[in-house]
């Protein structure tokens, strides 16, 4: 994989802000400059992006956001957002003396509604990250994985919450991200409205039926190959649906994904391969499950057997022979799923590529583990 070095700018010379950009592609779209910041009698880095291309206005903007946060420091704030989970261990701790030991039942409902399932979804999230698209994906996940437990049996049977359970939990949510905002440790306060949901769930894999799709996937590639550029769409069809599934990117963000937009992050002694995403929700970070990178390494690999190169950094991950992006991959995947007779879920839903970040998310909070992550 290759490796690609950050323009860095120290603002004032003292390490305090420091702006940096992503290597400008050629001919391509010049990175937005992002920013980190350290203030005195602060632990760690505030990093966010100031959404400029221009140095300038970026260094103007990094500048301000010192300032502002090293008042919020002077106020007792924090420079590092908080985690969900942090945040909750926090209210739960401060909550009963704010309301008072009477109130003890509206304590216990509060603190269970932002407990029992956004917990498992938000986990170690940092609270001031989380947007108003990523309550719209909560809702979704919680229409389709909530579960009551069978007293009798000890047994958990699959049910759909009632938009008025929903919106009460909303509120119980919203109260702690209230709290939040008063304690300095985010900014603004998400719009979490519950959406209008569908009764029926949105169809994914199970375990079995995965291992299926996977081991037809490898016949199906194979059959391409006899078609010429078949083979090729193929081939890069299979490494998109397998990244899909172990990084949880929407469509648009992989589609989009350009190599300098790819490095690696050490958490002790392994490595991930990380992503730096623009799409519908802006700009984020992707950390690719362990064991993943073999399916980006695949696509990197595949222009040097055709051409005796690497592609260069500014080109798409996903591209034509020509280099130009590869707009959709749905023709593609429904051969695949017709190929594999795993068009529909049990219930007759048609499945589509939301059912693999759906797939992923299932993976990821089955192992208790946010989605997020």
């Amino acid at each position: 994989m290759p490796k690609f070095e950050l323009n860095q700018i120290d603002a004032k010379g003292d390490g305090r802000i420091v702006i940096y950009q992503r290597p400008r592609r050629t001919g391509g779209i010049i990175a937005t400059w992002q920013m980190r910041i350290s203030v005195p009698n602060s632990i760690g880095y505030h990093r966010s992006s100031t959404g400029e291309t221009i140095q300038s206005e970026a260094v103007r903007i990094a500048v301000n956001k010192y300032e502002k946060l090293a008042v919020n420091i002077l106020s007792g704030g924090s420079l590092q957002s908080k985690s969900y989970k942090s945040v909750l261990g926090a209210w739960k701790v401060d909550l009963p003396r704010m309301v008072g030991d009477e109130r003890k039942e509206y304590v216990d409902t509060q603190l269970r509604y932002a407990s029992l399932y956004p917990l498992r979804f938000f986990g170690d999230r940092k609270i001031g990250d989380i947007s108003k698209d990523d309550f719209v994906e909560y809702w979704m996940w919680r229409n389709e994985n909530s579960a009551r437990l069978q007293p009798m049996t000890g047994e958990t049977t699959p049910y759909i919450p009632s938009p008025n359970s929903l919106r009460r939990e909303a509120g119980g949510i919203k109260n702690m991200f209230k709290y939040a905002f008063d304690k300095g440790w985010l900014t603004g306060i998400p719009d979490m409205v519950v959406p209008s949901l569908h009764k029926n769930r949105r169809p994914t894999f199970t375990n079995q039926e995965w291992r299926l799709l996977t081991k037809r996937m490898r016949e199906w590639v194979k059959e391409g190959q006899q078609w010429g550029s078949v083979g090729r769409d193929r081939f890069l069809s299979q490494q998109y649906v397998l990244i899909l599934a172990n990084c949880g990117a929407r469509v648009g963000e992989l589609r989009n994904l350009r190599w300098a937009e790819l490095s690696t992050q050490s958490e002790g002694d392994n490595k991930r391969l990380v992503a730096f995403v623009k799409g519908k929700t802006g700009e984020r970070e992707i950390v690719f499950q362990q064991g993943s990178e073999e399916y980006i390494k695949r696509p990197y690999d595949f222009p040097k057997d055709e051409l005796e190169m690497h592609p260069p950094t500014d080109e798409f991950v996903f591209c034509s022979s020509k280099g130009e992006v590869i707009k959709s991959f749905r023709k593609g995947f429904v051969s695949l799923l017709k190929f594999s007779d795993l068009n529909n879920d049990s219930k007759g839903n048609k499945r589509s590529f939301y059912s693999l970040r759906h797939f992923y998310a299932t993976q990821r909070l089955s192992e208790e583990v946010s989605p997020f992550l």
